[in-house]
């Protein structure tokens, strides 16, 4: 994870997150007027709606998708591929520890998007031999996959930093955060699955008086949050091509 963000920007429930958020009806408005990016998919690199802590609190703002940035020029530091932050290197990288500081936050998402690999021989991931799963041959094609919870937005739990310009201008960016593969997910995508927030656990995760080491739980968990859908869609409509594939809490275990 993750190949792209299903943009968030029109979802119709939006506003109510927002208004259990604590956000009135006014300032809302003022929210939803001010999104800028009308893009569907968000690739990294762009702008993504995000929750983000600061020294009024909690705000939602747009940020970077990108959470390394150039002192300089506040662009996104390609050197370092920091759209995403492994959970098993929150507690341990430098890149969370070196100024300007890595803060919890939140990237609002209707869903995101994986390629599926299909190796030679119409192959999936699975069908590998172990030597194989090691270092993966070339695709042969590459299906796209929504993968979301048809009609709920996806809290994403991220990382960010507030970065300050040579002239005084400020940016936030933001990396999502990703756990191990699950293993009902492997055949979509092989490397890694988003960690998932639920809706009361935003007070305590935008706290930034609570150390990282308090969700040393999540930044472990291997099974997903909550049942989801991982649908086969065409491009660039994103309209579904396929029956979809259920990822559902503990399927793996249960089969086994």
């Amino acid at each position: 994870m993750c190949g792209a963000i299903y943009n968030v920007n029109d979802h119709p429930a939006l506003p109510g997150i927002l208004s259990e958020s604590g956000y009135t009806q006014e300032e809302i408005e003022d929210i939803l007027g001010n999104i800028v990016n009308p893009k569907r998919e968000l690739r990294p690199t762009d702008r993504v709606l995000s929750f983000v802590p600061t020294k009024e609190g909690r705000q939602v703002m747009s940020a970077v998708w990108w959470l390394k940035l150039d002192k300089q020029t506040l662009k996104p530091d390609t050197q370092w591929a920091s759209f995403n932050c492994q959970s098993r290197r929150i507690l341990t990288s430098k890149m969370h520890t070196i100024p300007p500081r890595s803060y919890r936050a939140v990237v609002f998402a209707r869903g995101f998007f994986e390629w599926q690999p299909i190796y030679p021989g119409g192959r999936l991931y699975t069908a590998l031999t172990p030597d194989e799963q090691k270092k993966p041959p070339k695709p042969i094609a590459k299906h796209r996959y929504l993968i979301h919870d048809p009609g709920k937005i996806m809290l994403l739990a991220a990382m960010c930093k507030h970065w300050v310009g040579p002239e005084g201008q400020a940016v936030v960016s933001t990396g999502v955060i990703t756990l191990p593969p699950h293993p009902d997910f492997l055949d979509i995508h092989y490397k890694s699955f988003p960690l998932e927030l639920q809706q009361n656990e935003l007070d305590r995760w935008l706290d930034k008086s609570i150390p990282h080491e308090e969700f040393e739980p999540l930044f472990k968990l291997t099974d997903y949050r909550r049942s989801l859908e991982a649908v086969p869609v065409n491009e660039p409509a994103f309209e579904p091509i396929g029956d979809p594939v259920p990822l559902i809490p503990g399927a793996k275990a249960s089969n086994d």
